[in-house]
C-alpha cells in the first residue's frame, strides 16, 4: 500500500495509484448492448478478490443481457469487458470461459435427457456441454467426489432427464465446481425450487462462500430473501443502467428498491437476511 503525507507538495501520479490496486476478478467499463433496441446502456462495474455480488433489477432491466456477455454467449456493442487479464476480443474467451462458472437454468434446455449425470458435471472442465467423447476416468473421480460433497452419490449412475429442479441445480453446481474458475455466476439459482429445496441450497451456498479461498459469488435473483449473508455488495439495475452499486449494507434500502422497482417498498433485516413488501 502506498502512503503519502499529508498535504504532500509533490503530485500523485495516476499510475501510481492504480499499481497499487488489485487485479479484478472481473471489470466492465461502459458496456453497451443492443438487439433491436437499447438493453445495456453504459454499465461500470468491478468485481475485486474477495468481494460476493448480488444483482438486483426489475424484469427487463438488463441482468440477463449482463451475465450472457460476461460468459460470452453474446457479444457487447460497445465498451470494455475484463476477466483477471483477459479483454473481451483480444483472447480467446474459449479459453476464458473456463475460468468463469456459471449456473442457470438456460443450460437445462442444452443438455441432453441421456447425458450421463457424470458427464453433465465433467463437462464443466472444458466448458462444453454434451460431450462427444468420453470423458477421462480422473474427470469422471473428480465428479464423483463432487456428488458425494453435495450429498447426491445416489445420483453417480443417473442420467440428467428424470432429475428433480433441485437435483438439477446441485448437478450444476458441481459442473461448475470441475472448472478451475475465479468466479462463480448464479442466474437466479433457486428458480422452481420449493421453499424447503430453496433454504438447503441457500446453506449449502453459504458454506461454500464461507470456505478460505472461495471463488467470487455473482448472484443475479428478483427476491431479496435469497440473498445470502456472505454477499458482501450488490449491484442494483434499472432500465439498463447502474442504478447503484457498493456494499450490501449501503445499498440494500428501502428507498433503492423503490426506486428500481417503481413502487413503494419496505426492506427489513432479520439475522443477515432480508424481506420485502409493498406498502
Amino acid at each position: 500500500m502506498l502512503i503519502f503525507p499529508p498535504y504532500s507538495t509533490y503530485p500523485i501520479h495516476h499510475s501510481i495509484l492504480q499499481s497499487s490496486m488489485p487485479t479484478p476478478v472481473l471489470e466492465v467499463t461502459d458496456l453497451t448492448f443492443r438487439r433491436g433496441r437499447p438493453i445495456l446502456k453504459g454499465i461500470s462495474w468491478r468485481v475485486d478478490p474477495g468481494q460476493h455480488w448480488c444483482i438486483l433489477g426489475p424484469n427487463g432491466c438488463g441482468k440477463t443481457s449482463l451475465i450472457n456477455l460476461i460468459t460470452g454467449y453474446d457479444s457487447a456493442t460497445g465498451g470494455t469487458l475484463r476477466i483477471g487479464e483477459s479483454i473481451f476480443g483480444d483472447d480467446d474467451w474459449r479459453e476464458v470461459r473456463r475460468r468463469v462458472g456459471l449456473v442457470t437454468n438456460t443450460l437445462t434446455t442444452y443438455l441432453e435427457s441421456s447425458e450421463p449425470v457424470l458427464d453433465v458435471i465433467a463437462s464443466g472442465r472444458e466448458a462444453k456441454l454434451n460431450l462427444i467423447e468420453f470423458p477421462p476416468e480422473a474427470w469422471k473421480r473428480e465428479a464423483a467426489m463432487l456428488l458425494k460433497r453435495v450429498g447426491c452419490s445416489y445420483l453417480r449412475e443417473a442420467v440428467w432427464g428424470p432429475l428433480s429442479q433441485g437435483e438439477k441445480q446441485k448437478i450444476l453446481i458441481c459442473r461448475a465446481l470441475m472448472a478451475k474458475f475465479a468466479i462463480l455466476i448464479l442466474d437466479e439459482p433457486c428458480a422452481g425450487l420449493d421453499p424447503v429445496a430453496r433454504e438447503h441450497y441457500l446453506q449449502w451456498m453459504q458454506a461454500l462462500a464461507s470456505k478460505p479461498k472461495s471463488p467470487s459469488l455473482v448472484m443475479v435473483t428478483h427476491h431479496v430473501e435469497e440473498i445470502l449473508p456472505a454477499i458482501t455488495h450488490c449491484l442494483l439495475l434499472k432500465d439498463g443502467r447502474v442504478h447503484a452499486a457498493g456494499l450490501k449494507h449501503d445499498i440494500l434500502t428501502s428507498r433503492n428498491l423503490s426506486e428500481i422497482y417503481g413502487s413503494d417498498v419496505k426492506l427489513s433485516r432479520h439475522s443477515e437476511r432480508y424481506a420485502l413488501r409493498l406498502t
